[in-house]
């Protein structure tokens, strides 16, 4: 089903757009050093945060109580927080590097369409170390999963200012991007980079082109988008398919 998107100064480059959807395309690399179960080329990586997920590991991966000596050794690293292993699924595990993800039991609601959904632990290890020491936290904390769409990540809610109407073509979001951007919007570098459309759900994958330099990270603004549709809305339900599963739009507030 064809579509287009339309935004007030879009003027995002096709090698930009070309450069965003060919990450929707391939796999991620994990951590310094990880290995893994190779995914095929046609099944990208999840991400949550900046790592690399593959989808069989929240599909029958195995539990962090079965990690070897260097996974058992990382849980010991410095400032590594205590967990209960069991809770958790091993998405890489090396000599210099040890990942480990698990689903919260509810999610975190953080406001303009900020939802997160698990939790990742993440561990690495000074190479000229011993083997039993020298682990360190790398990264701990609540994040969304997503589809692995490179640079560019953000939230979406529907725009509050523009009612659903049934009878339109046209779906008015707010973008938030989540990169640093010096607090300002993202006018002019929002894109759509796939719109599905079936009978009863109309699903979006939008991102914001990087702006690029340096940027401070006071939190962003949101920008107004507008997405085209090719059938009238009706009572389809407009979600995000750039989080995994897809999660259904609200507006903001």
């Amino acid at each position: 089903m064809g579509s287009r998107a339309h935004t007030g100064g879009l003027a995002a480059t096709a090698a930009v757009v070309v450069a965003v959807v060919s990450a929707l395309a391939v796999a991620g690399c994990a951590g310094p050093g990880a290995t893994g179960t190779p995914e095929p080329a046609d099944v990208p990586d999840y991400r949550c945060a900046d790592e690399p997920v593959p989808p069989a590991v929240l599909d029958g991966g195995r539990s962090a109580a079965t990690l070897g000596e260097h996974g058992q050794a990382a849980l010991r690293g410095e400032e590594v927080p205590a967990i209960e292993p069991a809770d958790w699924l091993v998405v890489s595990e090396s000599d210099r590097w040890v990942a480990l993800i698990r689903e919260l039991d509810a999610p975190q609601v953080r406001g303009a369409g900020d939802v997160r959904t698990h939790e990742i632990l993440t561990v690495q290890r000074d190479v000229a170390a011993d083997a039993a020491s020298g682990w360190w936290l790398s990264m701990s904390g609540e994040c969304t999963l997503r589809r692995d769409v490179g640079e560019g990540v953000a939230t979406l809610t529907l725009d509050p200012d523009h009612a659903p109407d049934p009878a339109s073509t046209q779906v008015a979001v707010l973008v938030t991007e989540q990169s640093c951007n010096s607090g300002e919007d993202a006018e002019g570098r929002v894109m759509l980079v796939e719109l599905t459309e079936s009978s009863d759900v109309v699903d979006l994958v939008v991102v914001v082109a990087p702006r690029g330099g340096d940027q401070s990270c006071p939190s962003n603004p949101a920008t107004p988008f507008v997405v085209e549709l090719d059938a009238p809305w009706g009572d389809r339900v407009v979600r995000d398919a750039a989080v995994v599963p897809p999660r259904e739009l609200e507006p903001a507030g």
